[in-house]
């Protein structure tokens, strides 16, 4: 078992405590922001149905109410059909020119656009929030949400819809889980696993509303222009999200980290002295903060290198595993209800919170994951046969539960295993890995490249690598991650948490600057008792471990072999 981290607090709790107001209040307005992203509803469009308040009028003579009718037929008559009314906001008719619901193949098209656009935006805005900022990146992508939604209402070209889709998506990535990181980074070892778990709510609960409300919606152009409206609404929040103090540390903005950590001191009731100052320890502090990396540097480190691997491929063929089942939830929605599914989510959900109080949360995903891959191929086997539908519905309302369980804690997990100048750019690239998993499954689900006997036979597969690769993700509950050097090697001292003291009053105690020295082992490290600078190797993290032991023992069997 590895385990990465210290259990010392990081600075931002150390001034602020464990939870207080600004701490909930940093959290709410995270929660919030994250709402425009769980309205996309290109993301999945070959699944909506086609829309109600749309007129295929030809002439005033000849009205046709069938959305997606080219031609229509009069007393043996045949007349082009060319132009189309669409009712926006319930109030007026506007003018379209075509219609994306006229071709199957068009939905899916716009799908796996929307999709590649978020793999290049995932990663562009992850380089963008390490290089210059977690609120500039969220910033700015609320605000390429509010434009592209407004341009996608009034576009009636084939090609600039496609364009903007791409664009959109691009630039509105950041949403996805910038504030999940914003979160991670402000809050307490005991607090963390709670306040992100609130983050991730409106993500989790797309999967089960967002296309029925998209579907609820008279057409696409009012849904996205409700939406808009909705959008400009969370821009009056945006002047109280603040920067992440872990984040202006890291790039040598202590003065912004002071003044933030100082303002938050007064939401939380927390008396600072006017000369409030954070430093860090010694030395050896100001050298990680002067030193440079690289992308090759974090490939260098083989925990690192594998950490980066295992989790690219975690988030890919979890997405993959998960797709079947959701698209099966929503090309059969008379067999299915939200407020049905959601019962079975919550019902789980709690479950799985008495549970966690008892096991480590990776422990947790692999449960999950196994009940996830074992409900898709149960379902994928009994849709070949006459067996009864009911078994299959419930089958996959449970699948779907604990797809999303392990959706949560995976999002809990990922940006705790990297360092803070590299965490969201390698978060990015997670979520990016997960959208090319969904578009794989997708592309082989709808254009029927595979039978279901090879379906069912590669989704076990999937599901024992995904169950393996649970094994090597390091235990993040209760950790200040990432930390140290015991179990877990980093790429470089960049990367390791720099341990701030800070001065909260005119004369700090002893103890108070000793505490927060910072250490490169799990087991604790006291400046005052150890003034060494080495540390202690690391140890390989994974599979590589048992592969060391089983030489070690062969190695050892041999040599008792020849003794005798």
């Amino acid at each position: 078992m590895s385990i990465i981290g210290t259990i010392h607090e990081d600075v931002t709790t150390d001034v602020l405590g464990k939870i207080g107001t600004w701490q909930w209040m940093v959290t709410l307005l995270s929660t919030a922001l994250v709402i425009p992203t769980m309205l996309n509803h290109y993301d999945d469009m070959f699944l909506l149905k086609p829309s109600q308040d749309i007129l295929c009028a030809p002439s005033q003579e000849f009205i046709n109410r069938s959305l997606c009718s080219y031609t229509i037929t009069n007393n043996s008559a045949v007349v082009s059909c060319d132009k189309w009314l669409v009712k926006f906001m319930w109030l007026f008719w506007i003018k379209k020119t075509w219609l994306i619901f006229c071709d199957k193949m068009q939905l899916l098209s716009t799908t796996v656009i929307c999709r590649s656009g978020l793999v290049f935006g995932c990663i562009i805005f992850g380089v963008i929030s390490d290089s210059f900022g977690r609120r500039i990146a969220i910033f700015g992508s609320l605000i390429a949400d509010l434009v592209f939604r407004l341009t996608l209402v009034f576009c009636d070209s084939e090609s600039w819809y496609r364009l903007l889709i791409f664009l959109k998506s691009l630039f509105t990535s950041a949403n996805c889980y910038l504030e999940l990181i914003l979160v991670c980074e402000i809050a307490s070892n005991s607090w963390r696993t709670k306040l992100s778990l609130i983050v991730s709510t409106p993500r989790i609960l797309a999967s089960l509303c967002l296309i029925p409300f998209a579907n609820a919606a008279p057409n696409l152009d009012t849904y996205n222009f409700i939406t808009f409206l909705l959008g400009t609404l969370l821009l009056i929040i945006l002047r109280w999200i603040p920067e992440s103090p872990q984040w202006l540390l890291y790039n040598r903005k202590i003065p912004k980290a002071e003044k933030t950590l100082f303002n938050a001191a007064k939401k939380n009731g927390v008396k600072l002295c006017s000369e409030f100052k954070i430093r860090p320890v010694n030395n050896k502090a100001y050298d990680c903060l002067e030193e440079e990396w690289t992308c090759l540097m974090i490939l260098s480190n083989n925990n690192v290198r594998l950490l980066i691997i295992v989790s690219l491929w975690f988030w890919a063929l979890y997405n993959f595993l998960f797709a079947p089942l959701f698209i099966k939830l929503h090309t059969r929605m008379q067999a299915y209800s939200p407020l049905h599914n959601l019962s079975i989510v919550v019902f789980l959900g709690l479950l799985n919170i008495f549970i966690m109080m008892k096991i480590k949360m990776r422990y947790l995903l692999t449960i999950n994951i196994i009940v996830l891959g074992s409900s898709t191929a149960f379902v994928t086997f009994l849709e070949q046969t006459d067996f009864n539908s009911t078994i299959c519905d419930l089958l996959t309302s449970i699948g779907l539960a604990s797809g999303l369980i392990s959706y949560a804690l995976l999002l809990n997990i990922t940006p705790r295993l990297f360092a803070v100048n590299i965490r969201a750019t390698l978060v990015g690239c997670c979520h990016a890995a997960g959208h090319l998993g969904t578009i794989t499954c997708y592309l082989l689900t709808s254009l029927r490249s595979i039978n279901d006997s090879t379906m069912l036979i590669t989704t076990l597969a999937v599901t024992v690598i995904l169950v393996g690769l649970c094994f090597i993700f390091p235990d993040v509950d209760g950790r200040e991650l990432p930390d140290t050097i015991k179990d877990m090697d980093y790429f470089s001292e960049l990367s390791k948490p720099l341990r701030w003291a800070t001065q909260k009053t005119n004369s700090p105690s002893n103890e108070e600057v000793e505490i927060r020295v910072y250490s490169f082992s799990s087991g604790g490290y006291n400046i005052t008792a150890n003034t060494s600078e080495d540390t202690v190797p690391a140890r390989p993290i994974g599979f590589i471990r048992v592969w060391y032991r089983l030489r070690s023992f062969v190695r050892q069997l041999l040599t008792e072999i020849r003794t005798h």
